[in-house]
């Protein structure tokens, strides 16, 4: 089996994983889930209102639906101003999507799975937490431009159950970004769970994990 077979079978794998621990998979949920996205991505939080218009089910659907999901945080108005990896509170990976404001992810894989589903580009900045490296990048619904350096390493651990209110201690802390394998490889050093993955590879994981969220909205 050549190494290219062997790293697309690591990429399937892992992105099975990650869908399969997704919780918006029924058909109510993936098109609030979608919207809220779209709409979050412009850098403003986000009223019950606005996203049931823009999903096009009932108020009372969306406030059921964001009660009832983790991962969901809002302010005092009762506004969404996070939601499963993205944020407008300052986290360490700046985000700003084409057409909005900045913020932030959750984790180094967000940005990978998001920009497909709202399907416009996003400028991404971070920096390596081992050398302090600023680590740039532009993610397009078709893979990653303007990376800087091209060294660029993405750490994963595999989950093992659904995600839940603790994905960003149990998952997130383990899903970073890295100016290069040797940092990467000093990081993880210490845990024999860790997958590293070219910056490239790691959008391929977000690509296919999200497959069905990003298509199957409308189904």
């Amino acid at each position: 089996m050549s190494k290219a077979t062997v790293r697309d079978n690591m990429v399937q794998e892992l992105a099975e994983a990650i869908a399969a621990a997704n919780v918006y998979t029924d058909k109510q949920s993936r098109p609030i889930a979608v919207a809220l996205y779209d709409l979050l991505a412009q850098g403003e939080p986000v009223t019950v209102a606005e996203l049931a218009a823009d999903a096009r089910v009932s108020e009372a659907i969306v406030l059921a639906r964001l009660n009832a999901w983790p991962g969901v945080f809002r302010d005092d108005e009762g506004r969404v101003v996070g939601f499963w990896g993205l944020a407008i509170p300052e986290m360490d990976i700046r985000f700003q999507a084409e057409g909005g404001k900045p913020m932030y992810t959750w984790c180094a894989l967000d940005p990978f799975l998001i920009v497909p589903v709202i399907r416009r580009p996003a400028r991404v900045e971070s920096k390596d937490p081992v050398t302090g490296e600023p680590i740039t990048m532009t993610v397009t619904p078709e893979g990653i431009t303007a990376l800087s350096p091209t060294s660029a390493i993405v750490s994963f651990i595999v989950p093992d159950k659904p995600f839940d209110s603790d994905v960003i201690e149990s998952f997130c802390h383990y899903v970073l970004n890295f100016a290069s394998r040797e940092s990467a490889e000093r990081w993880a050093s210490e845990r024999d769970d860790i997958i590293l993955l070219p910056a490239s590879d790691a959008f391929e994981v977000g690509r296919r994990a999200w497959s069905k969220l990003r298509d199957g909205a409308s189904a």
